[in-house]
Formats: structure tokens, C-alpha cells, sequence
């Protein structure tokens, strides 16, 4: 008959996991380093597995039992204290599981709510009286000077004259402008030659400030 090198597993009652492990190791001709590389972990990590320092994790004994030819059931028998930290560190994994589809769902809500409060706040009409710093009615149109912050800027407006023909109303249109220029005063061309008697800034079609024109008009 022919020799083998192969050596079976000895099943020693008694032996904690890292004395099994040692002791299938020495059996194999294995060092704790070669070990260390198969399994994807460092050669102190079996050191003190072996030393009873700690224990591997679940999933590591179910690879240690692959590579040193162990039945799992041998490798974890007689050895209570361990059987009890991976049933707790499965109850704690299955919990942290739990806590991080939570937390990964808060995020992804938050995302959303983020993106849609970017989304429908870049462009924003001005709506208050005091972001309305100065109105000046010249021979090229109305200037108007706004107080915004310095993430905004002036980027559009709306003009109509009332039914009256004496009145124009006015919407002024910011955008989020991350490039910090502030742009805060624009010029805006009446249009119709006529000379309006009163200027009205409104948001959604609601005034917010009333300006005379003759108190406003410079020369």
C-alpha cells in the first residue's frame, strides 16, 4: 500500500477552539502565518486565537473548519464559553442589521428631502419690503437695488402695467449662485414710453411694496 501524507483529525474532548485549532494545525505541518494567509487574516490574529486571547468569528471558524478539515460540530464541541459569543454575536449582528437598513432609509429620505429643497429653492422671488434696498426711476428704467444674501443673485424679473396704464407691477427673481458674485442691483427698461405713477413689487401676484414714481424719479 501506499503512504499518505494526509492526516486525519483527532477529536480530543475537552479542547477549547484554540487548542483544536493548534493542535490541527501542528497536525497539518502548518504554520500559524501559512494559516494566517488562507484564512485573510494576520498570523497574530491566529496566535491569539490559539493562545485562547480571543476568538474568530462565526464565519471565520466555518472557513478554519474548510482549511484544517474539521467538522464544525467538533470544532465548537466542549467549548460553551464560545458557542455563547457567537450566538450573541449573531443576535448582535442580526440587531445591527436591523439599525443600518434604519439608518441607510433615514438617509435616503434625507437625500430626497435634501435634493428637493435645493431643487425648489434655487430660483426664489423676493417677497419682503426690506430686501428691497433702494428704487430709482431714470430716462433707461427702473434700477433697483436688492438686500439678498450672498448666495443669491438677481437673475430675472417680471413686469406688466396695469389696466390703468399708470401702475407697473414688478417681480424680482433670485437664483442660488454659489460663486458667491452677489449680484444685487439690475436695471430694468419700462418698455412703453408712457410714465407710470406708481411701482408696485409683488410676489405671487400679492403687492409687498408701493412706490411713487415721482418719489423715486431722478432727472
Amino acid at each position: 500500500m501506499s503512504s499518505s501524507n494526509y492526516s486525519s483529525p483527532m477529536e480530543v474532548r475537552g479542547m477549547s477552539i484554540g487548542s483544536k485549532i493548534k493542535q490541527r494545525r501542528t497536525e497539518l505541518n502548518m504554520s500559524q502565518e501559512t494559516l494566517a494567509e488562507k484564512i485573510g487574516v494576520s498570523r497574530s490574529a491566529v496566535s491569539n486565537w490559539e493562545s485562547e486571547r480571543n476568538y474568530p468569528d462565526l464565519q471565520i471558524i466555518v472557513s478554519l473548519s474548510e482549511i484544517l478539515d474539521i467538522p464544525l460540530d467538533s470544532l465548537l464541541k466542549d467549548d460553551a464559553e464560545v458557542v455563547e459569543k457567537i450566538a450573541t454575536d449573531t443576535k448582535q449582528r442580526k440587531k445591527l442589521s436591523t439599525k443600518v437598513k434604519i439608518l441607510y432609509a433615514y438617509s435616503a429620505a434625507l437625500f430626497i428631502v435634501v435634493c428637493a429643497l435645493l431643487y425648489f429653492t434655487r430660483y426664489q422671488e423676493i417677497s419682503d419690503a426690506n430686501q428691497i434696498k433702494t428704487v430709482q426711476l431714470n430716462g433707461e428704467g427702473l434700477v433697483v437695488s436688492v438686500d439678498i444674501p450672498k448666495y443669491r443673485s438677481l437673475c430675472g424679473w417680471y413686469m406688466d402695467w396695469g389696466k390703468d396704464g399708470k401702475t407697473i407691477t414688478v417681480s424680482l427673481i433670485t437664483k442660488r449662485d454659489l460663486s458667491f458674485y452677489n449680484q444685487s442691483v439690475d436695471v430694468i427698461p419700462l418698455i412703453r414710453d408712457d410714465k407710470p405713477e406708481r411701482i408696485v413689487f409683488v410676489y405671487n401676484n400679492q403687492p409687498f411694496a408701493t412706490y411713487n414714481a415721482d418719489d423715486i424719479r431722478i432727472n
